[in-house]
């Protein structure tokens, strides 16, 4: 499946041509510093490999690579609520460090909300960011996701507790 959008940015089904790609741009501590602990550092060729395989067995896709002129720029995802809470899915992203300040996740994200409201029975899509975090906050904000709440002292990371911001988009709300 291919979400094409604005720029030459494409979000693209998880394939083994992103294998070579994937491990050296995802490899960077900047990228990880921003996600959750989950993600690997370092990352390995490894890594990649289970991570594509992972994303072959979904239908329809909940996570895509994003391309960029033809070349792979990052990833975005989301993880749907459980139980009483499958009405909210988790919005997650990074782009590699050689294309930032290009608008690529501002596109990506706007990309992948419409689909995830055309595709999916759900009322809300957030997404938490580290308070250090500010361009991706940026991004969120451009793509249409508005502040919803500060959640204090609600990480650690490298030894630091810090504040979560949220911010939301919902379903019909512009």
């Amino acid at each position: 499946m291919i979400l094409a959008g604005e720029k030459e940015i494409k979000l693209v089904t998880w394939n083994e041509n992103h294998f070579h790609q994937l491990y050296p741009l995802a490899n960077n501590p900047k990228i990880a510093m921003n996600l959750r602990d989950s993600f690997p550092q370092p990352y390995t060729i490894h890594d990649a490999r289970h991570w594509i395989e992972h994303n072959q067995k979904f239908n329809p896709p909940q996570n895509f690579a994003i391309e960029f002129e033809g070349k792979l720029a990052g990833a975005i995802g989301s993880e749907r609520g459980k139980d009483e809470l499958r009405t909210n899915v988790e919005l997650g992203f990074w782009v590699g460090e050689p294309f930032w300040g290009k608008g690529i996740a501002t596109e990506a994200v706007r990309l992948y909300t419409d689909y995830l409201f055309e595709r999916f029975d759900i009322q809300r899509v957030f997404a938490q960011v580290f308070d250090y975090n500010g361009e991706s906050m940026n991004v969120l904000e451009k793509a249409g996701y508005v502040p919803e709440a500060i959640l204090k002292k609600a990480y650690v990371k490298r030894g630091t507790v810090g504040d979560l911001f949220q911010y939301v988009k919902i379903r019909g709300e512009e």
